[in-house]
């Protein structure tokens, strides 16, 4: 709110619609540039946000309560019908409820991994692509490092050691995904730099922190797109696979999870109606992202350097 408040008291009413407006104007310019397959996906991503948001409040049941028959046994595995739309699991809770539950913790793992991955990055990438010599050997020695570490087992054990919470298996990955954002941005910073524009910015004595934000930030923005796009992707299957080992919360309803509770109950063939539809999810929605950034990116890219 004080974020808020001061921004409201430095600027007019009138202004901040404009700039509201103009996010408005850029945001539908930029899904008219999109090809097909990606507004579609873009109106998959909204709806599914939207499941996220007030789908665990629209629920038919709770994701975890058990459902029995009238003469008290429990619906174990039971087809979809009427009553539960997608059916039952072995222990008798609603599949449908639990898939559009799931939808938030999936949509909290893509957002908050993605922004870690090409938050560190991008600091990284930059810094390294503007200072070049030292500060970019460093840099890229420990970028080196990094395409070293195998990601499953390093985050597993490092869940083992900062706990199996949900949250933690999502910061776990971002800390080690953003191995690749950093070298390709990097490669295009270092072509920026170089730039007649910049040269004179920095000949007028702009600091870097301001030709980074107002100068290069903007030329490396569909980079950007394209790779918080695959942070997306990688964050949400990385951690259904962490889910499935079984290094995170078991008790968070993600799609991971449900898919291990499928398997561990011997019915990923069995029960095509609870294994598939969190399978279809991940696939869709880790598809449908990357569909989306690599249109901005092309389409941006095409329109070159401002």
């Amino acid at each position: 709110m004080k974020t808020l408040r001061t921004y409201l008291d430095t600027k007019s009413v009138s202004a901040v619609l404009d700039d509201a407006r103009s996010f408005s104007h850029n945001c539908h310019e930029t899904y008219k540039r999109l090809d097909l397959l990606a507004k579609f996906a873009v109106i998959y991503w909204i709806v599914f946000a939207i499941m996220a948001i007030i789908g665990p409040e629209l629920i038919p049941y709770e994701y975890n309560t058990q459902h029995f028959h009238g003469d008290g046994s429990l619906k174990d595995t039971e087809p979809p019908s009427s009553e539960h739309w997608l059916g039952t699991t072995n222990r008798g809770e609603d599949v449908f409820s639990r898939v559009v539950y799931g939808a938030r913790p999936t949509f909290i793992t893509a957002i908050l991994g993605g922004t870690i991955i090409i938050s560190i990055g991008l600091v990284v990438a930059i810094t390294a692509g503007y200072f070049g010599g030292t500060v970019d050997n460093t840099l890229m020695r420990i970028v080196d490092f990094a395409y070293g570490v195998p990601v499953i087992p390093t985050a597993i054990v490092l869940a083992a050691f900062l706990g199996t919470s949900f949250i933690t298996s999502v910061v776990v990955i971002g800390l080690i995904l953003w191995r690749a954002s950093a070298r390709v941005v990097r490669s295009q910073v270092l072509q920026i730099r170089e730039r007649p524009f910049i040269k004179i910015v920095q000949s007028s004595g702009a600091s870097p922190f301001h030709i980074a934000r107002k100068h290069i930030l903007p030329n490396v923005a569909p980079m950007i797109i394209l790779f918080f796009a695959l942070g997306v992707g990688d964050a949400v299957i990385i951690q259904a696979g962490l889910a499935f080992v079984g290094v995170t919360d078991p008790f968070v309803p993600s799609y991971g999870v449900m898919v291990r509770n499928a398997y561990n109950a011997g019915a990923l063939s069995g029960a095509l109606w609870w294994s598939i539809p969190p399978g279809v999810l991940i696939s869709t929605t880790v598809l449908s992202a990357y569909l989306i950034g690599r249109s901005v990116e092309s389409g941006e890219s095409d329109r070159g350097f401002m």
